[in-house]
């Protein structure tokens, strides 16, 4: 069904008739040449509403990846093809799920010549990672006159994905291609000398350690000869990724989940590239997904796949659930980046009571987010009353999460606190420390 407007153009027209109208005065028939003046545009109005072009002579299909990225700029595309022998100006309005979506522009405007397809999109950031229907695309197009505006719908309904930030793979994979710095940008992903499986021979080289030295090739060749060492390959590094109540929280608008979902996307890239099998365990109050070590693209889907549609909770994580699954169904040694968060030292004495099901064999690394909201009302100056008792418990807040890091790490666990926007970093340069031996 076509729905009309009328444009800019007919409304100035029609503002012409005033002074027509003011002209007809002095004459004496101005009544009846404001009359002969409103039927002709109103005539012009109805022939451009006849001789402009069809609905079906505009096709319009939405284009473009339906995989996008959390918190990212990400395009909606469509495509608009004019079949009419003249060009044509539209309006394209999406409908999208607004609650989860936020665009700063959603009318795209443009013109297409005939016989051409031309490509409009618009900006949105998703806000939350799952599955969304966009809708219905609302068109409005230009009369051949250019005084009336022809509307319609057209049902385009498709599925949009929200995923984690798949854009920072792209950067990591760059990064790693070129060997470059990961710490803040500025650590090697891959330091030979500092493995334990020997890969070559070369000369020493002033600062080389002597205990490299091999005695036997110095011997032959009379020169100073060292072995060189890499990583180990092929180990398994499992991604525990906590869903509970502490990680439903908030940092700077984006939740800790989100943020943590991000670091196992871009940690998994990372332990592929360099060589390894990364692995994935989502649990809750019970293990909701267990990704065997793998690698490859598929596997790398398989985690994409896994990892877009989790929520937190409200709940309280059973991480003797998931210690227990995780030794019923894995036997190698392996290194585990365990995701979760602490609001007291009850809940993290409690993990230390069934920590050691899975830290006997595996070498254990905790990363939780810095509480930033605290650390400003513990800093913040005191004006009044209130403001001294927040602070005081902000105060005795992070000093509970001090002890717990403190007690963690006294137990042979490591345990790293970091910012935000530090998390990525963190979790690939202690996954490279660890890789050469150079975490202790």
């Amino acid at each position: 069904m076509i729905v009309l407007s009328v444009t800019k153009r007919f409304v100035y027209i029609l503002s012409l008739g005033l002074i027509i109208l003011t002209l007809s005065v002095f004459l004496g028939v101005y009544l009846s040449f404001f009359i002969i003046y409103n039927l002709i545009c109103a005539v012009l109005l109805i022939i451009d509403y006849f001789i402009s072009p069809k609905e079906n002579s505009i096709e319009i299909e939405r284009i473009g990846d339906e995989k996008l990225s959390i918190y990212e700029n990400e395009a909606v595309s469509f495509s608009v093809y004019n079949k009419n022998d003249f060009e044509i100006y539209v309006e394209l309005k999406d409908e999208m799920p607004e609650f989860h979506f936020k665009a700063s522009e959603k009318i795209m405007k443009g013109k297409v010549p005939p016989h051409e397809k031309r490509e409009f999109y618009y900006i949105v950031v998703p806000k939350k990672r799952g599955a969304f229907v966009f809708k219905n695309v609302h068109v409005r197009y230009e009369g051949k006159l250019k005084l009336c505006m022809k509307m319609f719908k057209v049902k385009l309904e498709r599925d949009y994905k929200v995923y984690p930030n798949i854009k920072n793979l792209r950067k990591y994979r760059l990064t790693i291609t070129n060997n470059r710095n990961l710490r803040d940008g500025q650590r090697n992903l891959k330091m030979l000398g500092k493995g334990t499986s020997f890969e070559s021979l070369r000369e020493y080289v002033t600062g080389d350690e002597y205990r490299k030295i091999n005695w036997k090739a110095t011997a032959r060749g009379q020169r100073p000869i060292v072995n060189q060492y890499e990583p180990e390959k092929n180990q398994h590094v499992y991604i525990f990724v906590d869903s509970g109540r502490p990680m439903s929280y908030t940092v700077r608008g984006n939740r800790k989940l989100d943020l943590a979902i991000n670091t196992a996307l871009v940690l998994s890239e990372v332990v592929n590239q360099n060589g390894d099998k990364s692995a994935l365990l989502l649990f809750n109050t019970k293990v909701n997904s267990m990704i065997m070590p793998g690698k490859g693209a598929g596997h790398r889907n398989t985690i994409l796949e896994t990892l877009y549609h989790i929520e937190s909770t409200n709940l309280t994580s059973n991480y003797d659930e998931a210690f227990y699954y995780f030794k019923r169904n894995e036997r190698h040694r392996s290194i585990i980046f365990l995701f979760t968060d602490f609001e007291t030292v009850e809940e993290a004495e409690s993990m230390l009571k069934v920590l050691p099901i899975i830290s006997k064999n595996n070498l254990i690394i905790i990363i939780v987010i810095k509480n930033e909201s605290v650390e400003r009302i513990a800093s913040d100056k005191i004006n009044n009353t209130e403001d001294l008792f927040n602070k005081g418990v902000a105060l005795e807040l992070l000093n509970e999460r001090k002890k717990i890091i403190s007690l963690l790490n006294k137990r042979g666990v490591l345990c790293i606190e970091c910012e935000a926007e530090k998390l990525e970093y963190t979790a690939v340069n202690k996954y490279i420390q660890v890789k050469n031996k150079s975490y202790m």
